[in-house]
């Protein structure tokens, strides 16, 4: 899409400028988690979901594909006279909503909880509630480290 005339662009409603924005950001999320799939080896996880079929130059003509929609999203934005917001999330915010999921899922693997799909050996029990000790002890340094690196940047800024 070629955005020809910004000058005598004639404005859509709220409704639509909205619809726009939304739809412009959709596919930025889309195109992220594209890069997610191409570039899955430099990530740590132990669950990987990708496979990167792509050679070097291939890879390099995915990302030269990708910034070129993204500037035709910038260019799609200022058709209308928007831009994008600045970024307003810590990611240290969505790192302890993330723990706070993590702790949750972690709770569901305790005994009780799977006896939903089934009796529970009673061998498997005390491994069931040593995992999720283990899991509770290393998210739960996670979201400590977070907190006091928060309220220390918080301090600072008090004295600063």
């Amino acid at each position: 899409m070629k955005i020809a005339n910004l000058q005598n662009a004639e404005k859509l409603n709220a409704a639509q400028r909205r619809r726009l924005y939304a739809s412009c950001q959709y596919i930025d999320g889309l195109l992220c988690q594209m890069e997610l799939a191409f570039h899955q080896e430099d990530s740590l996880s132990p669950f990987p979901r990708y496979v990167n079929d792509l050679n070097p130059a291939e890879m390099n003509q995915m990302e030269d594909q990708i910034r070129g929609i993204r500037e035709q999203l910038l260019k799609t934005l200022a058709w209308q006279g928007m831009k994008p917001e600045s970024p307003s999330i810590p990611a240290t915010r969505a790192a302890l909503t993330g723990l706070t999921f993590i702790d949750m899922t972690i709770d569901e693997l305790s005994p009780r909880h799977l006896r939903g799909c089934g009796a529970v050996p009673e061998g498997a029990a005390d491994g069931l509630n040593r995992v999720v000790h283990d899991l509770r002890s290393a998210a739960g340094a996670m979201e400590s480290y977070l907190r006091k690196e928060m309220a220390n940047r918080e301090d600072e800024l008090k004295e600063g």
